[in-house]
Order: structure tokens, then C-alpha cells, then sequence
């Protein structure tokens, strides 16, 4: 993964976890073919300022993310 897609994905998976949903899916294209990977995302943080909340959801998008590659 690009680093270009990389940060792409982090940030619409943060918008994701504000939202509250459940799941994620990424689309990816390497020389073995098109896959797809779902993953689980955790609940949004449910106090603190808006600045806050999405601090706590890149931070989890960013784990998330450096985890598949």
C-alpha cells in the first residue's frame, strides 16, 4: 500500500469510526490480483471535545491501517 493510500484510508476510516460503524472495507490490487479486506472498526469515543474524538479515531485508523500493510 502507498503511502498516498495509506493516508487515504486512515482518514476516511476515521470518518468511518465517527460515524459509528461497524466495519471497513478496503479494495486493493497487487501482482497476485484484486482482493478485498473488511475490517472491524472499534466504537467512536463517546466524551470529550470534538478534537478529541478525532484524535482517539485517526489514532485507531492509523493502527488499523499500519497493521494490513
Amino acid at each position: 500500500m502507498t503511502l498516498q493510500e495509506k493516508i487515504y484510508h486512515t482518514n476516511a476510516m476515521a470518518d468511518a469510526i465517527m460515524r459509528g460503524e461497524d466495519s471497513y472495507r478496503i479494495d486493493r490490487l497487487d501482482e497476485n490480483g484484486a482482493f478485498t479486506t473488511f475490517v472491524n472498526l472499534p466504537s467512536p469515543q463517546p466524551t470529550g471535545t470534538g478534537m478529541q474524538q478525532r484524535t482517539y479515531a485517526v489514532t485507531k485508523a492509523m493502527d488499523i491501517v499500519s497493521g494490513i500493510g
